[in-house]
């Protein structure tokens, strides 16, 4: 009870803070809330909705301050409070650390931000961001470099309004599993429009130059229902990877209800969304087509330390139209589009969540896009019909392992069908931009993935995680499910589909990092990859090993495991 009294008072005084600026993903934010959250066993916060917001850390961070006694959570509780530091109360005055040689009197008032405003009614925050990364890969020799820059700017006015934008400008040549990617699907993973960089100093033609951009604005339409537009992405799930909505690929244009109140959770996302990527070709200087997707999640505590998860979406294509019937929050997509005639892609899923004496989360996913339970259960005697499409996910994460502070583990499984997120219309795919909106797989693949994160001391992160997964690929002009990109109409066979067919493919990555925070939010880094990609295609088959060094300033690097 001692742990319920800061959330029920942070209730009371932020009932929507499901509503406020998100924390970027992959930050430190987004991990010490898990934390937290599980630690504390009463926190209100849906760990299965992300990106979490900043008013959510900060109110976790109290709890932190307040109730635990271990040098590394105070340190991530002050870490948190320099961080949102608009978030903080006159309250937390003691917290609320000022510097001691502003930079110019101006800048640098606080130790986490360049320049901000605190007034009674408006407050602001701005920063830039950098990326430098630079290294060696092997097998074939090249050179893999990261130069990327930008600024972070964030606020809201009278509490009630808030706004956010990001924009980093970005010339990067990657890893040669990456450059395969490219040229498989004409895209580029994370990133949406891009273009070769050539430099005379750069012998080779596989560089790439482009830039990020994410912003959005939101407003409370009533005491526990917020209201957000912008560009984005988001995650659905417990996961380092979901099968319904991941952050994997590029960002959206938004349309966000949060209704967040009791033991209830409730998200209603509206996305634009292309089918295909600017380097698909298609006719000179013309307007890339469209296509929405009506996206909702209810999460439910039913107890402190178990949670479900129900999720429905949809995707379809009117010719740049949108099915303004999808706008009703709370009516069941399957329904509207068997009303419509069943033109559109539906996929369903159940999560759970069940924490373990604080320290230890089961969880899982079941996605399901298709199925017919006569073919399901064998009315014929072949089996493995191709339209029975859906994936499982299963994953345990423990935390302060083995008694040790800060040393979390996680081992995950997933599994998806051929033919997955795919439709008859190529349009209808549950993709983006030539880009998974799910898992980064795409489908027809199982995958096994362990992580290990170590903070021994403040300054200090070590992290590491190994996968294996098997997949099969689709031989040039043929389609056996691996690519939701292609239309379902052009299959390989109806019966006898397997996880792995096509061109059976065994991937293997082993990643190494190791972080030093310098100053709140600027590091110094070194990262070792080693991946090695088997096929029965020779040709297809690829080894890479990776060193790289790197020093990031307010960036947050999202890693490409697939």
């Amino acid at each position: 009870m001692r742990y319920l009294f800061p959330f029920v008072a942070w209730l009371l005084a932020y009932p929507i803070a499901a509503q406020t600026p998100p924390l970027p993903a992959q930050s430190l934010g987004q991990h010490f809330i898990e934390r937290w959250s599980v630690a504390s066993g009463e926190s209100p916060v849906h760990l299965s909705v992300r990106p979490y917001t900043r008013q959510d850390a900060v109110a976790l961070a109290r709890w932190a301050d307040t109730t635990q006694t271990s040098p590394l959570d105070r340190w991530a509780a002050q870490y948190v409070f320099d961080d949102n530091s608009e978030w903080l109360t006159p309250a937390d005055s003691l917290r609320n650390r000022r510097s001691r040689k502003p930079l110019l009197k101006h800048l640098y008032q606080t130790p986490a931000h360049l320049f901000e405003v605190n007034t009674e009614h408006f407050r602001l925050r701005a920063n830039p961001m950098l990326h430098l990364l630079a290294g060696r890969q092997n097998s074939p020799s090249a050179t893999v470099f990261i130069n990327q820059r930008g600024l972070e700017v964030r606020g809201d006015a009278d509490g009630r309004i808030f706004f956010y934008t990001d924009l980093v400008e970005t010339q990067a040549q990657f890893a040669d599993y990456i450059n395969q990617w490219v040229e498989t699907y004409q895209s580029l993973p994370g990133v949406g429009f891009f273009k070769p960089y050539r430099a005379r100093w750069l012998s080779d033609k596989t560089a790439y130059d482009y830039n990020i951009a994410q912003a959005g604005f939101g407003f409370y339409l009533s005491r526990h229902v917020g209201v957000q537009l912008g560009h984005g992405r988001f995650f659905i799930g417990h996961g380092q990877r979901s099968l319904f909505l991941s952050d994997a690929g590029n960002v959206a244009f938004f349309l966000r209800l949060n209704t967040r109140i009791w033991k209830f959770h409730y998200q209603n996302l509206f996305l634009e969304l292309n089918p295909i990527s600017t380097s698909v070709p298609r006719p000179p200087n013309s307007l890339l087509p469209k296509k929405y997707a009506a996206l909702h999640y209810l999460s439910w505590k039913v107890r402190r330390n178990v949670a479900l998860g129900f999720f429905e979406g949809v995707i379809f294509n009117r010719s740049r139209q949108f099915e303004w019937q999808y706008l009703n929050p709370v009516i069941f997509y399957r329904t509207v589009e068997g009303m419509l005639g069943s033109p559109d892609n539906v996929l369903l899923g159940l999560e759970a969540r069940w924490d373990i004496a604080r320290s230890l989360s089961l969880y899982g996913q079941f996605l399901l896009d298709e199925f017919f339970t006569p073919e399901l259960f064998g009315r014929n005697r072949q089996g493995g019909w191709w339209g029975n499409k859906y994936g499982g996910q299963i994953g345990l994460k423990y935390f302060n392992a083995f008694g040790i502070p800060y040393l979390d583990l996680q081992l995950e499984a997933n599994a998806v069908r051929p033919y997955t997120y795919s439709s008859f219309d190529s349009l209808n795919s549950h993709t983006h931009y030539s880009l998974p909106l799910a898992h980064p797989l795409w489908a027809n693949f199982r995958e096994l993935l362990a992580l290990a994160r170590y903070q021994p001391h403040p300054r200090w992160m070590l992290s590491a995680r190994t996968l294996l997964a098997r997949t099969g690929e689709d031989p040039p002009g043929e389609n056996w499910g691996a690519n939701p990109l292609l239309s379902n109409n052009s299959r390989a066979q109806d019966y006898q589909n397997r996880i792995g067919q096509g061109i059976p493919t065994h991937i293997r990555l082993f990643g190494l990092d190791v972080c030093w925070q310098w100053k709140h939010n600027l590091f110094w880094e070194a990262q070792l990859l080693w991946r090695t990609k088997r096929s029965t295609a020779p040709e297809r088959s690829l080894d890479t090993r990776l060193l790289t060094l790197g020093l990031r300033w307010n960036v947050w690097y999202r890693m490409a495991d697939f």
